[in-house]
């Protein structure tokens, strides 16, 4: 079973992964991947080069990523270009490592984590996707005091997500995250106690 793990920005998502691991859950984390693939050597690294100014790397060769991300952030076009080289780089290091996985462990529950996995059209290599859901002013908060911004700043960040209704059309299931730490234990336990149920009680 392969579930994908999603939530925008200050939902909370890294945390519930962190839940997930403690209940023996393998967490690949598609974001981390991300940066991975666009370092030297890296499976995206080639076409970064090809397809972006010099400009935008280091004397050596590593990529400015603050500097591409100005650009990009401000230019929908060069963003769609540099996902369609991370995106699929990525895809493709998500299901070696997924084939990978369940060849050693057939029984066990990995959980993909990405903030953009129904943007980037990771569904395909899920079985499932979960959503961790704050409410948008909750977010707000968090991301100010996590990222020491200012309002306009996190505001900014959150916008440039897809909503979370939208995502919420793709989830199986919704993990709220509005009240803290206990209260989102209590919260994924109930949704991890349906999901074990309804999913993987006919495999044991």
């Amino acid at each position: 079973m392969v579930i994908g793990l999603t939530g925008n920005i200050g939902s909370g998502k890294t945390t519930v992964c962190q839940l997930l691991a403690a209940k023996g859950c393998l967490c690949l984390n598609a974001d981390l991947l991300g940066r991975q693939v666009s370092e030297p050597g890296g499976e995206a690294y080639a076409e970064l080069r090809q397809s972006f100014d010099a400009a935008y790397f280091d004397e050596a060769g590593n990529l400015l990523r603050a500097k591409l991300a100005e650009l990009v952030f401000n230019d929908a076009a060069e963003l769609a270009r540099l996902n369609g080289i991370i995106h699929p780089a990525v895809l493709r290091c998500l299901q070696r490592e997924i084939e990978a996985a369940q060849a050693e462990k057939p029984q066990q529950v990995i959980v993909v984590e990405a903030a953009l996995l129904v943007e980037a059209n990771y569904l395909p290599i899920l079985d499932q996707l979960w959503l961790v859901w704050a409410d948008d002013q909750v977010r707000l908060k968090r991301v100010m005091k996590r990222d020491k911004v200012d309002h306009e700043q996190a505001q900014a960040r959150m916008n440039n997500q897809l909503p979370q209704a939208e995502k919420a059309k793709y989830a199986r299931y919704i993990v709220h995250n509005n009240k803290g730490r206990a209260e989102l234990q209590q919260e994924l336990e109930a949704v991890w106690q349906q999901f074990w149920q309804e999913n993987m009680k006919q495999e044991d």
